[in-house]
C-alpha cells in the first residue's frame, strides 16, 4: 500500500459520504406501520401506577414554578428531570380538557398521541442514525433497525405508559445528539459538536439514562475507524462532565425519593444479578413473551439460588468472547453488541433500585444496538441465493409476530384492571399486582375486594403499603381495632426509610385506640405523630377534636386546631373545633366569629350552619339562630326540628 493509499484511508472519516438512496419513502412507510401498531393506545386510560402522579396530581402541571423545578434540590418521583416536567405542563396548557370528575378532568388521547407522536420521531431518528453511520450506503440495514424499534413489544412500555414521557422524550434528544455527532465526524465542524453537546444536555434534563452518550461517542469513533488521540478525548470532556455531574444528581434523586433498594446488600448477589438482567433483556429480543411491568427480584441472598444462576457470569464471559471474536469478521457485531452494552449498563441493577430486577422500559435505547445487528445479517443474507428467500421469511415472520404481540400488549396498559390483573397473572406469588387491585377496588368503594386483595398481598412477604391498605380497612370498614392496631404497628416496625405509610399508620393507631375508648393510649399516639411529623395538619385535628369532645381540655384543644390553621388555612374542621371550644366556654361572640370562618371556606356544609345556629341561640339572638337552622336544613343536614321550633317561637 503506497503513502497516498495510507492517507486516503485514515482519512476516510472526514469524506463526504456518497450519494444514497433517497431514504424518505421507506421512513414514511416504518413510521407509518408504527403509528397503525399504536393506534389502540389512544383509547387508553390514565393508571394508578405513576400516570396520576405525573398528570392529575402533579403539583406543578398547572402551576409551574421553573425556579424551582429546574433548581438541581428539586426531585421528583426519585429523578431529576426537570424538562419532562415542564413538558407535562405545556401538555396541559395545550391539549383540551376531558371529562370532569375523571381523571382530574384531563384527556388522556392527547397524552398518548403525544407519546406516540415522539416514538415516530425517534423512530425515524434511529433511521437516520444508522443510515449516516453507514455513509448512507445501506439503507436496509437502517430500515430493519428502525422497523425493529418501531414494532417490538419491549418497547411498549415506554410508549403506552404516559408517565414514561421521560423515555421517549430523552431519546429524542439522545438520537439527535448521535445523529449530530455522527455528521461531526464527516465534517470536523465545530457547530456539529456543540449542537450534539446541547441536544445531549437536554437529554439529561428529560431522563438521566442518558449519561451513557459520551461514551457511546467513543463506540461511533471505533465503528468510523477513528483512532483515539489527544483530541478526541478533548472534545469529549465537556460531555463527560456534565454525564457525572447528571449521574450524581440521579443518585442523590434516587435516595431522596427511597428508591435504591437497601435489602439487595450482598456484593456477589448484585454480580449476578446484573448478568441475569444483561442477559435477560438479550432473551426478551429475541422472545418477548410474559412480557410485565414488574419483573421483581426473584431472590435477595445466596442461599437457595437455583444453580444455573451461578453459571450466568460463565454465559456472560462466553457472549463476549463470542462477539470479539465475531468482530473479527466484522465490526458491526461488536459495534452492534457495544452500543447494546454502554447504554444498559447504567440500569442493571448493579446498585439496586426499585424493586424490579428488569423493567421493560430500559430496553428502549439499548436495544438499538441488537437490532442493528439484526438489520446487519438481514441486510447481508438478503442480496445472496439463496439464502435471501430465507432472509425475507425470517423478517416476514418476525415483523407479524411482533405486531401481533405489540398490539395485545398495548391492551394490557388499557385501564387498571387489565393492567393489575396482568401483573398478578404473570407474578402470582409477588404482592405488588394484588396491593394495586387493592387500592383500585378501594377507590371504586368495593371494600370487600380490596380487603381481600390487600390480604392476600400482606401474606405474600410484602413492605409496607400492604400492611398500611389492610389496617386502614380493617379500622374504617371492619370495625376490628386490634387487628387494625396490629398492622399498623407491623408498618411502623418495618422501618422503611421515608415511607409515606409511616406517617398515616402512626396517626391511624391514634384513631384506632380512640374508637376502642382508650383516649389515654389515643392521645399518646396523637401526641407521638405531631412530635415525629409536625406539619401533619391532620394529627393537630384529631388530637384537638380528642381534647374538645372527649377530655374537656378545650384550652389545649384550641391550641391544636390554631396550629392547624397555621399549617393549612383551608382546614374548616380546625376552625369549627375553635367555634365549638369557645361554645363550651361560653365565649359566644367569638364561637359565632370562628364558625363564621368556618362556613366562609365552605358554605355548602349545613353542619356549619347548625353550629352556628346553636351558638346564636346561646346569645339570644333566636331570629339568626333560626335563619341558619333553615339553612342548614336546606343543604341537607339533619337537625332536630324542636330546636327549630323554640328558636322561630322566640324569635323578635
Amino acid at each position: 500500500m503506497n503513502k497516498q493509499q495510507k492517507k486516503s484511508k485514515n482519512t476516510k472519516i472526514i469524506q463526504a459520504p456518497a450519494r444514497g438512496t433517497n431514504v424518505l419513502l421507506p421512513i414514511l412507510v416504518i413510521v407509518g406501520f408504527t403509528f397503525i401498531i399504536y393506534i389502540p393506545a389512544l383509547t387508553n386510560g390514565l393508571l394508578l401506577w405513576d400516570d396520576h402522579t405525573y398528570t392529575w396530581e402533579n403539583p406543578f402541571l398547572r402551576n409551574f414554578d421553573f425556579a424551582k423545578v429546574f433548581s438541581f434540590s428539586t426531585y421528583y418521583m426519585g429523578h431529576y428531570h426537570p424538562l419532562t416536567m415542564l413538558w407535562f405542563h405545556l401538555e396541559y396548557i395545550i391539549f383540551p380538557g376531558g371529562e370532569q370528575g375523571i381523571y382530574g378532568g384531563l384527556n388522556p388521547f392527547w397524552f398518548h398521541l403525544n407519546n406516540i407522536f415522539l416514538h415516530l420521531i425517534n423512530t425515524a431518528l434511529v433511521f437516520l442514525v444508522v443510515y449516516e453511520l453507514k455513509d448512507k450506503k445501506e439503507w436496509k440495514t437502517a430500515a430493519i433497525t428502525a422497523l425493529l424499534f418501531g414494532i417490538h413489544p419491549m418497547h411498549v412500555e415506554s410508549v403506552a405508559w404516559v408517565a414514561e414521557l421521560k423515555d421517549v422524550l430523552y431519546s429524542m434528544f439522545f438520537l439527535a445528539s448521535a445523529l449530530v455527532y455522527i455528521r461531526y465526524l464527516k465534517s470536523g465542524r465545530f457547530l456539529q459538536i456543540a449542537i450534539a453537546f446541547i441536544l445531549f444536555i437536554l437529554s439529561d434534563l428529560s431522563k438521566a439514562q442518558a449519561i451513557t452518550l459520551p461514551v457511546l461517542f467513543l463506540v461511533f469513533d471505533y465503528y468510523k475507524g477513528r483512532k483515539i488521540s489527544g483530541n478526541v478525548i478533548l472534545e469529549k470532556v465537556p460531555f463527560f462532565i456534565f454525564s457525572v455531574f447528571f449521574g450524581f444528581l440521579a443518585i442523590r434523586a434516587s435516595v431522596e425519593g427511597s428508591v435504591i433498594n437497601s435489602s439487595q446488600t450482598s456484593f456477589l448477589m448484585n454480580i449476578l444479578n446484573g448478568c441475569y438482567s444483561f442477559l435477560n433483556y438479550i432473551f426478551r429480543m429475541f422472545i418477548p413473551v410474559n412480557l410485565c411491568a414488574v419483573h421483581p427480584y426473584s431472590q435477595s441472598k445466596l442461599s437457595g439460588l437455583p444453580f444455573w444462576f451461578y453459571l450466568l457470569p460463565v454465559v456472560f464471559a462466553g457472549l463476549i468472547s463470542a462477539t470479539l471474536i465475531s468482530a473479527k469478521r466484522s465490526k458491526e457485531y461488536l459495534f452492534g453488541f457495544l452500543f447494546y452494552a454502554v447504554t444498559i449498563s447504567v440500569m442493571l441493577k448493579l446498585v439496586p433500585v426499585g424493586d424490579c430486577l428488569v423493567n421493560e422500559r430500559y430496553s428502549y435505547i439499548p436495544f438499538i444496538g441488537l437490532f442493528f445487528i439484526a438489520g446487519h445479517l438481514y441486510s447481508r443474507f438478503s442480496e445472496q441465493h439463496p439464502w435471501k428467500y430465507l432472509a425475507h421469511g425470517l423478517l416476514l415472520v418476525a415483523v407479524a409476530a411482533l405486531s401481533i404481540l405489540t398490539v395485545q400488549r398495548i391492551k394490557t396498559w388499557k385501564d387498571n384492571f387489565t393492567f393489575w390483573e396482568d401483573v398478578v397473572r404473570q407474578y402470582p406469588q409477588h404482592w405488588r399486582g394484588y396491593y394495586g387491585l387493592s387500592v383500585l377496588y378501594y377507590h371504586n368503594m368495593d371494600f370487600d375486594k380490596a380487603f381481600e386483595n390487600a390480604d392476600i398481598a400482606c401474606r405474600q412477604n410484602s413492605p409496607a403499603a400492604p400492611y398500611a391498605m389492610r389496617g386502614t380497612l380493617y379500622l374504617d370498614r371492619k370495625r376490628n381495632c386490634d387487628l387494625a392496631i396490629a398492622d399498623f404497628k407491623k408498618v411502623l416496625g418495618l422501618h422503611e426509610k421515608d415511607s409515606p405509610f409511616d406517617r398515616v399508620s402512626q396517626l391511624n393507631l391514634g384513631i384506632a385506640w380512640f374508637n376502642k375508648g382508650n383516649f389515654e393510649k389515643a392521645d399518646s399516639e396523637y401526641t407521638k405523630t405531631i412530635r415525629l411529623y409536625p406539619d401533619y395538619t391532620l394529627a393537630y385535628i384529631k388530637r384537638g377534636t380528642l381534647y374538645a369532645d372527649n377530655l374537656s381540655r378545650y384550652n389545649e384543644a384550641m391550641a391544636d386546631f390554631k396550629k392547624a390553621l397555621e399549617l393549612d388555612k383551608s382546614q374548616k374542621e380546625a376552625a369549627l373545633g375553635i367555634g365549638y371550644c369557645y361554645f363550651r366556654k361560653n365565649m359566644t361572640i367569638e364561637a359565632i366569629a370562628a364558625y363564621g370562618n368556618a362556613i366562609g371556606m365552605d358554605a355548602s356544609d349545613g353542619r356549619l350552619y347548625y353550629f352556628r345556629a346553636l351558638a346564636y341561640a346561646q346569645a339570644g339572638r333566636f331570629s339568626d339562630a333560626y335563619s341558619d337552622g333553615e339553612k342548614s336544613k336546606q343543604l341537607g343536614f339533619k337537625i332536630n326540628e324542636k330546636d327549630l321550633e323554640s328558636w322561630n317561637s322566640r324569635r323578635k
